[in-house]
């Protein structure tokens, strides 16, 4: 039988992908809980902007991660973060012990600042990344900007410590709202360019390249059939593929308006920054001075290139009316999420918006809707965006799998039942050693990461072969299981952007 080997992190429910049969157990979607205050707020350590939307008389009143980045680094113990001071303002950096407090250091490029350039590079959105496949992903990020306006050039930019950055080249051209990612499963540099259709309003191309600053593509011919004057170097390069959309966007109201992603565990985890809005779009909201209304939908992919979004926000905007900091134009961090106390941290941005700036002497970018923008976060559960959940005895049996490790690991709830576990054999039966009967179950108690034990030992003596995983549920909700090489329960797989914990990008 052909088997699906789970050596590459934790197992989530979030699709049935190795699921073969189920009985009595139910698929529950959970959202992440909103902290209420924000954590770092307009103006820190940041002096006025510079560059072409500069407005001098007017201070730093907007703080905001679009897609900027925030990564634990393991070699600083350091959780840093990139983010856009002002709209189309500048790029600059903070760090922080805990994710909660933040500190602005100065960093001499623009004395007395935080800023990480002194001539006010042109920023609209932008993303910024370690390097994967570097000795040591922390001395080698990348930096991927992408100009205000539609259809300008893409930047690409590399550091060895994250905040003294080199120019590489041009990559091309895109729309504004265009991001970049790595995807390690397929050993490339995504990047996530915003395109627009008749049909479905704003949209994504697809571009990636093994070689981050080799990246080139040329832009297609405008909508009336004529070509775009491309950078230099572009002119021969491969065109993007088109990719993500929103089925009947105009009619619906609904659009793309930007994605991002990053690998967490054995999956590629989605954001789908999606635009929920009146028919005018920018038009209403500059006549309110109140800010669009995007939120944050999760979605998942196991080849890189599939994604379908949550129907519903699982980070939403307060709405206009609220007064609350993220009244709307959610915006997720580079990175999505770190992982720290057992907990998914998302760090997002949002702004509250001012209706008092309407001013026709006011830039359009000066417009209230692009006022008052703050950082902040959700926290969710350790692999919790769904659990199955079992009210009464119930079961879950996997597609057949192999793995080389020795050690079930499931993380699960169980305060009022229990979980427990078997390995089938090609025939379907449980395995001598391996029955339910065999083994240890998780009962009325509640862990992210415990290890179902056997009476026939360790799993060793199954490693590489094809077996099913049957589990059994009374009054529980597992949300991933994973087979470890060792009594510690480190997964092999992806940790997003990382957390205390981890001493880099895998739970190794």
């Amino acid at each position: 039988m052909n088997a699906v080997n789970i050596d590459t992190g934790r197992q989530l429910f979030v699709d049935d992908a190795l699921i073969e049969t189920t009985g009595g157990v139910v698929r529950h979607w959970n959202k992440p809980t909103k902290i209420d205050e924000p954590l770092v707020w307009p103006g820190g350590g940041a002096a006025p902007k510079t560059g072409k939307f500069a407005t001098p008389d007017d201070p730093v009143n907007l703080t905001c991660a679009t897609d900027g980045g925030l990564w634990w680094d393991p070699t600083r113990r350091k959780f840093r973060l990139w983010y856009q001071a002002d709209w189309l303002g500048d790029v600059c950096y903070a760090e922080s012990d805990d994710g909660l407090s933040w500190e602005y250091p100065d960093l001499g490029i623009v004395p007395g600042t935080n800023r990480l350039f002194d001539d006010g590079v042109a920023l609209d959105s932008w993303s910024v990344m370690p390097n994967y496949v570097a000795a040591n992903p922390y001395a080698d990020w990348k930096l991927h900007i992408s100009s205000p306006g539609d259809f300008t050039d893409d930047r690409l930019w590399e550091s060895g410590d994250g905040i003294h950055f080199n120019a590489i080249g041009v990559a091309g051209l895109s729309g504004d709202r265009t991001t970049s990612y790595y995807d390690p499963f397929r050993g490339e540099w995504v990047f996530s360019l915003r395109d627009y259709r008749e049909n479905t309003g704003r949209c994504r191309r697809y571009f990636a390249s093994r070689d981050f600053g080799g990246a080139r593509w040329r832009w297609p011919k405008r909508p009336d059939g004529r070509d775009f004057v491309q950078p230099e170097g572009c002119a021969d390069a491969p065109a993007p593929e088109e990719w993500l959309e929103i089925p009947d966007g105009i009619a619906s109201r609904r659009q793309l308006y930007s994605f991002n992603a990053v690998a967490y565990e054995s999956v590629m985890l989605g954001v789908m920054e999606i635009l929920s809005n009146t028919a005018c779009d920018n038009g209403d909201c500059s006549k309110r001075g109140l800010p669009k209304q995007t939120g944050l939908h999760f979605c998942f992919s196991r080849d890189g290139k599939s994604y379908e979004p949550r129907e519903e926000p699982d980070i939403a905007t307060e709405g206009w009316g609220s007064g609350k900091w993220d009244t709307g134009y959610l915006s997720c961090t580079g990175g999505i999420c770190v992982i720290k106390d057992e907990r998914l941290w998302f760090y997002y941005s949002g702004l509250r918006g001012d209706p008092s700036r309407l001013a026709s002497d006011k830039a359009w970018h000066r417009n209230g809707m692009y006022s008052s923008g703050y950082i902040g976060a959700a926290t969710l559960r350790r692999d919790g965006f769904a659990g199955m959940v079992a009210d009464g005895d119930s079961e879950i049996v996997t597609k057949p799998l192999v793995f080389d490790g020795g050690h079930l690991f499931v993380n699960a709830e169980c305060r009022f039942g229990f979980v427990c576990a078997e390995i089938l054999g090609d025939d379907g039966k449980a395995l001598s050693g391996f029955t339910s009967a065999d083994g240890t179950p998780f009962a009325t108690s509640d862990s992210t990461k415990t290890e179902l034990r056997f009476k026939g030992g360790d799993l060793s003596s199954l490693s590489g072969r094809p077996v099913r995983i049957r589990f059994r549920l009374n009054c529980a909700t597992l949300y991933s299981f994973w087979v470890s090489p060792s009594e510690r329960g480190e997964s092999r797989g992806y940790v997003a952007a990382g957390g205390p914990a981890y001493p880099g990008l895998k739970d190794l």
